[in-house]
């Protein structure tokens, strides 16, 4: 029986398409076949053909498996002359097989991949990465060619970065940024390029070409996973965009390589407090003997601002050394009695605590004697610290922060009644009284979805308050869990709060975003509803969530339209300069709207110095309404006016406060700050 009058036989009878050869093995004359069909253009023999050859290489006889293998190769070949691409494009996953049936036939598993790599060069060049990316995982990818040679796993990989080319990567990058309909599949591919892509992606066109597109550079890196952390330890170096470095060291943080704790503590010096603080969240992560020094070190060097993260972070470093430091710095930080020197005197007592070690407790005993008369003196923080230091005695006994303190629910301040989760509430207060603030944040959120999606918004609202006790800078949690509370309660999906403010989370750090965000006043607006009006002194700062806010100039009783602000824009005239709206504002559609009030935000000038620049400045950068309103020639008065009608004589001077000519006559009309208006002749 020949494999032409098989096929035949297939084309009246399907079934026949998963029968076994006889034991005289599969015809030698299938790849002549089933060249001839393929000159002959005759499609439906050829596939009956095919369809056959893979039902061989799924049977149960191995000799045929083998044989059907080699009939395979000789097909790849066979289209590849033909350039019958999309055919040999459906045989992919017929490919994968017959790799693991010939894995230990060097010569053959070379043959496929050989072909494989032409294929995906073909499908390359025409801009079809998606099946390049699909034929080379077959050899590229983590659990290809397990069980082949050492020369042939180096052979498939020398394969893959010969079709790496420079000019080839760089048109996927730019693809990957601007092309919306080629940007993923240009994305994988560069991906499956691992560590030749990652060494591509730091040189010095690619920075600039990601320039704008941080996050976008910072996931290709991400999904190269560890091929890419020399890459990134490089990058460190090369980079001077703190959003770039700050979140490559993330990813090396996360990564957790030893050999990358040099180059990310190296930045510790950095001028940008977002990158300091990053340093020491990755540095965290890494398990090296040199990271307590690291600490020690960092206590005596970080600005103010970072000192309280320091002191947490050693906590997680269970060793009997760190007392006397922390007991030292304890020891300095008595004489500051604010509300910045009793918090970070808590937080050192509750490392204390974490790091379990019996010689804190005298330190921790002083400290609840000499405060207990002080408490009434330093108010809600001075309780907070001598109860701080009680519970860190308390874990000590138990253990330190890997055998918490089991406290009850009542203790821990959990209402029973009406509380149907109030055993997982109380293992999640536990939790953060162990220092365990990444369990129990996330255990409280999880538990919150779980309440949003039962319908009990009481709990659930109840339960949000629970992260300003427990993690007060879990930012994402708090307003994520807010934005689920309202969705379910109202059945309107809105665009996420942190989506709309992602520009303004890049200027900030975490607490600085924090410290704004718990200050902001929510506010509803119906269409038409006044928000300010020109000439008021509201000193507010207006951020703008969702809907749209018209501004509009009033002139000689007209309404000038200026622009519409929506989402993710700020409005505040009067917030950063005491002067007087020169525009109205009002809803042109439903919108929410948050206020950031001038007095509430004075209280955190002294723990965030540098926080009134930086919104400034993004301010400035993310409001046009000035230009435009000198664009269209309008008379913009910043500064409140007086009316002052007079008769006036004045002459025109120089920069020395010279005369430059005769003296004119006019009438005084009003006067400002800023100037005056006048009519002479």
């Amino acid at each position: 029986m020949t494999p032409m009058k098989t096929s035949r036989d297939q084309t009246r009878n399907p079934t026949s398409a998963n029968q076994q050869p006889e034991s005289g093995g599969i015809d030698t004359m299938f790849s002549h076949t089933l060249s001839e069909l393929i000159v002959e253009r005759k499609d439906r023999q050829a596939d009956i053909l095919l369809d056959q050859l893979i039902s061989w290489l799924h049977g149960d006889k191995p000799q045929v498996r083998t044989e059907a293998v080699g009939h395979l190769t000789d097909s790849l070949e066979l289209l590849i002359a033909h350039r019958e691409w999309q055919r040999m494009e459906k045989l992919l996953p017929a490919v994968s097989r017959a790799l693991s049936v010939a894995s230990e036939d060097d010569d053959v598993v070379w043959q496929i991949i050989t072909a494989l790599s032409i294929f995906a060069a073909y499908q390359i060049e025409i801009g079809r990465y998606a099946p390049a990316r699909k034929a080379l995982l077959i050899f590229g990818g983590p659990k290809a060619l397990t069980t082949a040679s050492a020369d042939i796993r180096e052979q498939a990989e020398q394969l893959i970065s010969d079709l790496a080319t420079g000019p080839l990567m760089e048109l996927l990058l730019i693809e990957y940024f601007y092309d919306r309909n080629k940007g993923e599949d240009a994305g994988r591919l560069l991906i499956l390029f691992g560590k030749t892509a990652a060494k591509f992606l730091t040189e010095p066109q690619s920075l600039q070409q990601s320039r704008g597109k941080p996050d976008a550079l910072l996931k290709l890196f991400e999904n190269i996973g560890p091929a890419a952390e020399s890459s990134l330890g490089a990058l460190l170096h090369r980079t001077e965009d703190w959003y770039l470095l700050r979140n490559s060291i993330k990813l090396l943080g996360d990564m957790g390589s030893p050999s990358c704790f040099a180059d990310i503590t190296a930045l510790l010096s950095h001028d940008d407090l977002r990158v300091k603080g990053e340093v020491l969240r990755a540095a965290s992560k890494i398990e090296t003997k040199e990271k307590k020094d690291f600490f020690l070190k960092a206590l005596h060097s970080v600005p103010r601002q970072l000192k309280e993260p320091v002191v947490a972070l050693l906590g997680d470093i269970p060793d009997s050394s760190l007392v006397a430091p922390l007991a030292d710095l304890l020891d300095e930080a008595a004489y500051a009695r604010n509300k910045a020197g009793y918090q970070l005197r808590s937080t050192i007592c509750k490392t204390l605590g974490k790091i379990g070690s019996v010689k804190a407790i005298p330190t921790l005993k002083k400290v609840i004697a000499d405060n207990a008369d002080s408490a009434k003196e330093g108010g809600a923080a001075g309780e907070k610290l001598v109860q701080a230091a009680k519970q860190a005695i308390q874990y000590i006994n138990h253990g330190g922060k890997y055998k918490a303190h089991q406290a009850t629910a009542d203790k821990l301040n959990v209402p029973l009644k009406n509380n149907p989760v109030a055993a997982r509430e109380t293992n999640i207060v536990q939790l953060a009284m162990a220092g365990d603030l990444a369990r129990a944040t996330s255990q409280l959120f999880d538990l919150i979805v779980e309440c949003v999606h039962n319908r009990d918004f009481y709990n659930a609202e109840r339960l949000r308050e629970r992260f300003n006790e427990i993690n007060p800078n879990a930012l994402t949690e708090i307003i994520q869990s807010a934005e689920l509370i309202e969705q379910e309660k109202n059945g309107v999906q809105v665009r996420g709060y942190l989506e709309i403010w992602s520009n303004l989370l890049r200027e900030l750090t975490a607490e600085e975003f924090s410290a704004i965000y718990h200050e902001l006043e929510n506010r509803d607006l119906q269409p038409d509803e006044i928000l300010v009006n020109q000439g008021d002194k509201n000193d507010e700062l207006f951020f703008i969530n969702h809907g749209m806010i018209k501004t509009f100039y009033q002139k000689n009783g007209r309404k000038i339209y200026v622009k519409s602000l929506s989402g993710g824009d700020l409005a505040g005239e009067n917030f950063f300069r005491h002067l007087v709206w020169t525009i109205s504002m009002a809803a042109q559609t439903e919108s929410k709207i948050s206020i950031l009030k001038r007095s509430g935000f004075a209280r955190w000038q002294e723990a965030f110095p540098g926080l009134e620049a930086k919104l400034r400045a993004f301010y400035n950068r993310s409001n046009d309404v000035q230009d435009l309103l000198l664009r269209k020639g309008l008379n913009r008065r910043a500064f409140e006016r007086y009316q002052l009608a007079r008769k006036i004589e004045f002459q025109i001077i120089n920069h020395l406060g010279n005369s430059m000519g005769q003296r004119f006559k006019g009438r005084l009309s009003d006067i400002s700050r800023g100037g005056l208006a006048m009519k002479f002749h």
